[in-house]
């Protein structure tokens, strides 16, 4: 049988798969991290006419419509961060209270009106940390 000459073409997937994975790995991706700041994070705060249309955009723009009620945390990633190592104390298992209080926007829906409300506050928050990272 004669021997095959190399495929460079199978190395390039490989050695771009390699290099994506120890990327990752270093960074400490932690894919309930995503979700969270989807899901929980607006900083910029996003536009919008009045209270209630601020509720309605968030809640469709995010696809949570599906969800009865929804807290947004308008800071930075850093800051909501820190309440994971040094800006929180812990409440209990991967429980962390911040000590500082935050801007926060609470979306409530409503089935008879179909729409949500909003309330806004400055309070410290509660968030469940893995790694250092809020999930």
């Amino acid at each position: 049988m004669a021997l095959r000459e190399p495929h460079p073409t199978f190395l390039l997937p490989l050695a771009l798969l390699a290099t994506c994975l120890a990327l990752t790995l270093r960074q400490g991706w932690n894919p309930l991290n995503n979700i969270f700041q989807k899901q929980h994070m607006n900083f910029p705060k996003t536009p919008a006419t009045n209270d209630h249309a601020y509720c309605n955009r968030m809640m469709w723009i995010q696809v949570m419509y599906w969800k009865y009620i929804n807290t947004f945390i308008r800071a930075s990633n850093v800051n909501i961060n820190k309440v994971c190592t040094t800006d929180g104390a812990s409440n209990g298992p991967y429980q962390y209270v911040s000590m500082r209080s935050f801007y926060i926007t609470i979306c409530t829906f409503h089935p008879w009106s179909i729409s949500y409300t909003r309330i806004s506050a400055v309070q410290r928050i509660v968030i469940f940390c893995r790694n250092d990272l809020p999930f």
